[in-house]
């Protein structure tokens, strides 16, 4: 059997276990300052932790410090738990490259044809960014991540949708980018 990719196989992706399990450390000490962080901030305002705060600069401190606690458990706490399933749940592809289009499943169920995109760019060899036809984005249907990358990257003056190579098990960037070259 070939090592060559054929034109009408179908590549499947999966992640890599190892940089899940990092990804996961790294959500559970975020989650866990910032619950903290929350914590000590109530305990401050409340008296728990001394004297009840009296002044308006006082108040203002942990009131603050406990905004950003709270803003840090809605950003990490979900994806913690998301890394965690994925983690430990049933192991899947994420990433499928037919002849006829490509599917990332951490974006979108949806296939994208390699008709519908019109440039891929390598970003940093962390991943790639593929420009793709507006039509056909209004018409994908993206799940929570694949839109709230999709509204970021426009703020920050990238166009397109941000497939995530480094989280891929056994795949560069630069070899993601020739295969789905290749097939545009």
């Amino acid at each position: 059997m070939s090592d060559k990719l054929q034109a009408n196989d179908c590549l499947e992706i999966y992640e890599s276990r190892v940089r899940l399990s990092f990804f996961l450390a790294g959500g559970v000490l975020l989650t866990l300052g910032a619950l903290f962080m929350t914590g000590a901030c109530l305990g401050v305002l409340f008296g728990f932790l001394g004297p009840p705060q009296t002044t308006a600069r006082q108040i203002v401190s942990p009131s603050l410090a406990l905004l950003i606690g709270v803003v840090g458990i809605i950003m990490f706490g979900p994806i913690t738990i998301q890394s965690a399933g994925r983690l430990f749940g049933p192991r899947r592809p994420v990433l499928f490259l037919t002849p006829d289009g490509f599917k990332d499943s951490r974006i979108s169920s949806d296939w994208i044809p390699w008709s519908t995109i019109l440039s891929a760019k390598d970003y940093r060899g962390k991943g790639l960014v593929l420009d793709v036809d507006p039509q056909f984005v209004s018409t994908l249907r993206t799940n929570f991540v694949g839109r709230f990358l999709g509204t970021a990257n426009r703020l920050f003056g990238y166009r397109g949708l941000w497939i995530a190579a480094f989280p891929l098990e056994n795949t560069s960037t630069r070899a993601l980018l020739e295969i789905m070259r290749g097939r545009i």
